[in-house]
C-alpha cells in the first residue's frame, strides 16, 4: 500500500469574486478581533496585541479594497464617457 504525500503547499480554492465581498469578509473579520482586543485588554496583553493588530490590519484592507472600488468604478465611467464621444463624433 502506497501513500501519496506532497511537499508542498496546497493551493486554496475559495468563492470570493469580487473586491466588495472581500471587503465585507475582512471588515466583519476586523470587528471579531475588535471585539477580542476589547475583551482582553486586561487579562492578557499578548492577545491583546495580537488581536488588535489584526482588526487594524483588516479595518486597513477594507479601506483599500473599497478604494479600489471606486477607481475601478472611476475608470470604467471615464471608458464609457470616452466611448460615447467617439460614437457622437462619428
Amino acid at each position: 500500500m502506497s501513500v501519496k504525500i506532497t511537499h508542498y503547499a496546497q493551493p486554496i480554492t475559495t468563492n470570493v469574486k469580487t473586491f466588495i465581498e472581500a471587503s465585507f469578509i475582512e471588515f466583519f473579520i476586523g470587528l471579531i478581533c475588535a471585539a477580542f482586543a476589547y475583551f482582553t485588554y486586561d487579562e492578557a496583553l499578548v492577545l491583546f496585541v495580537s488581536t488588535g493588530l489584526i482588526a487594524v490590519v483588516c479595518f486597513f484592507l477594507t479601506i483599500y479594497n473599497i478604494y479600489g472600488v471606486i477607481q475601478d468604478l472611476r475608470f470604467q465611467k471615464q471608458h464609457q464617457n470616452l466611448q460615447d464621444k467617439e460614437i457622437s463624433d462619428e
